[in-house]
């Protein structure tokens, strides 16, 4: 008898992290869970009422001493069909829960997704993931979609620094799985790897993703098509920023831009091409990537958006000429990076930068006008608490109209010539067949000065500006740092003047075009001559009202370190 309840004993299990889904495709899914003990069953029953009917078993690996994950994969299921599911392993059972497998592209169905990042342990916070996916993504989530779960969501998307510390295995548990498990039980995540996994066995042990990569280097990078969206993992960490991923990359954007079903491009990655709030993230390698995305939308006019982390505050800019977004959608949990704290700089290829927790919702719509929409939704920070507070909009269709070509007003040959500093510029009122009740406005413009009128002149300016109706920066007031302000003191961007002194007794020609919030430029204006006053008559320059031009990175002082985090 003594003997039984010890074997009984050693032979105990219980689930320590509660099912999770991976690697989802419109036939097959992952199902994974953890287990404490020794028993490596891993079974999962399923079927598409509650019950269940069918089931299947995979295979258990070792996370750590005593503790088993276990991964199964389910085949042969029917595209955007509701499966319930239970996980077994020995007498422990965990379920029953439910997720809805993706929908063929063919079916042009709307894809809804959250892209969220760096929820590692913030200990002043220790519990930021759970409230920003149990009172943020979770709830949000439902109401927008009026839905359940399942369907609410199509999957996640999490570009980096899931743990504190990789190699941890509380941190897995505690911080990442449990804090989240109200929405990894039902909709799948794909994740791409930041500096705080280090590169450990236990992200790709826990982790299923498609196994497309360079061979050698699977996980590591990949892709999958989410309806009729190409979603792309990189791996951006310093043992990885490899000629080959970036020859792969090459050819999974010429697989995209070849394939009719795919209207939009993602990119994970953690590390920032640029970053406002914390310019010692930012890394040359995923520059390259940017730039090859940027690329791809030029030659298939496909928009693409690249979503990465590793700074915590939330940030969203854009290519000056091309569809191409790029969006930071920290911080999960990671304490936000206030302004002041660090190096930081205004950089024109951002309109909005804010200091806080959050997530981004976005969702893609197939047909004749696919359309992208994402949304930022606030949780706010230590100082102001917000409760999925909506503090931006992005929209980018694949076939956007254009808006309508301005036309130069001032200056011109008969208006005289004009100083060389403080000379305002002007053009027509903004028009947009697209526009629609109080969206798509006048969102930017792009003006141009050189020397002669024909559009080759044009091709290495003498002066160029990018204006834009907003720049969400860093308050002036250092005191102030948890929040942001808007730096432009006029909206209006059909009106500029010139940055740099034009040269004098000049005859010069000038052009603007205009740009809706889908990122669609019009038509050049016809180039307007114009000439400048000899330098020697002085004149008081007019106050700039709505610069978003770049600025310098801060020096960067060695007595600011950013805990547990490094480029």
């Amino acid at each position: 008898m003594i003997v039984d309840l010890v074997i009984a004993n050693l032979l105990s299990d219980s689930i320590v992290v509660s099912p999770y889904l991976q690697n989802a495709t419109p036939t097959s899914i992952v199902v994974a869970w953890e287990t404490k003990g020794t028993n490596q069953e891993s079974t999962v029953e399923y079927g598409t009422t509650d019950a269940l009917g069918l089931w299947a078993q995979g295979e258990s690996t070792k996370t750590v001493e005593d503790h088993l994950v276990h991964h199964v994969e389910l085949k042969d299921l029917p595209p955007d069909t509701r499966i319930w599911y239970r996980v077994q392993t020995g007498s422990e059972s965990h379920g029953n829960h439910v997720f809805r497998t993706p929908a063929l592209a063919s079916s042009e169905r709307r894809q809804r997704f959250v892209a969220y990042s760096d929820m590692q342990l913030d200990e002043a916070n220790p519990k930021k993931h759970r409230e920003i996916v149990e009172k943020g993504i979770v709830p949000w989530s439902i109401k927008y979609a009026d839905a359940e779960l399942d369907a609410a969501l199509d999957f996640v998307l999490i570009p980096g620094d899931l743990v504190s510390t990789g190699g941890n295995h509380t941190h897995w548990t505690r911080d990442f799985f449990s804090q989240g498990s109200s929405l990894f039980q039902s909709v799948p995540f794909f994740a791409a790897p930041g500096n705080h996994e280090q590169d450990h066995p236990l992200y790709f042990r826990y982790l299923d993703l498609p196994k497309n990569g360079t061979p050698g280097f699977e996980e590591h990078w990949y892709w999958t098509d989410q309806g009729n969206c190409r979603i792309i993992g990189l791996d951006t960490n310093g043992d990885y920023r490899l000629k080959e991923q970036l020859v792969w990359l090459d050819a999974v954007l010429e697989s995209a831009a070849k394939a009719d079903h795919i209207d939009f491009v993602f990119a994970q990655f953690h590390h920032p091409h640029l970053s406002e709030s914390w310019t010692p993230g930012e890394t040359p390698f995923s520059t390259e990537v940017v730039e090859k995305m940027v690329r791809f939308s030029e030659a298939t006019s496909k928009p693409s958006v690249h979503f990465f982390g590793h700074t915590h505050s939330y940030s969203r800019g854009q290519d000056r000429d091309h569809a191409h977004g790029m969006v930071n959608v920290a911080s999960g949990m990671g304490n936000p990076d206030y302004w002041w704290e660090y190096p930081q700089a205004d950089y024109e290829e951002f309109e909005i930068s804010t200091p806080d927790w959050g997530f981004c919702h976005v969702e893609t719509t197939a047909g004749d006008d696919p359309t992208m929409t994402l949304r930022r939704l606030s949780r706010g920070n230590e100082f102001l608490s917000k409760d999925n507070e909506q503090t931006d909009l992005f929209i980018l269709k694949r076939y956007p109209v254009a808006p309508d070509t301005p036309r130069g007003l001032e200056p011109h040959a008969k208006s005289g010539p004009v100083p060389t500093s403080g000379a305002i510029f002007s053009g027509t009122n903004f028009q947009d067949a697209d526009a629609r009740e109080g969206r798509n406005f006048a969102h930017e413009s792009h003006w141009q000065i050189a020397a002669g009128e024909s559009l080759d002149d044009f091709a290495d300016p003498l002066q160029e500006d990018w204006r834009r109706y907003r720049n969400i920066w860093r308050p002036s007031n250092k005191e102030e740092g948890w929040h942001s302000v808007n730096t432009v003191l006029n909206s209006d961007v059909t009106r500029n003047v010139f940055d740099e002194p034009l040269p004098p007794n000049q005859n010069l020609f000038w052009r603007v075009r205009y740009r809706d919030e889908n990122l669609a430029w019009s038509d050049w204006s016809q180039p307007v001559p114009f000439s400048t006053e000899n330098s020697e008559l002085k004149r008081a320059p007019q106050k700039r009202e709505n610069s978003t031009k770049s600025t310098s990175p801060q020096a960067a002082d060695p007595t600011l370190s950013r805990w547990g985090d490094s480029p």
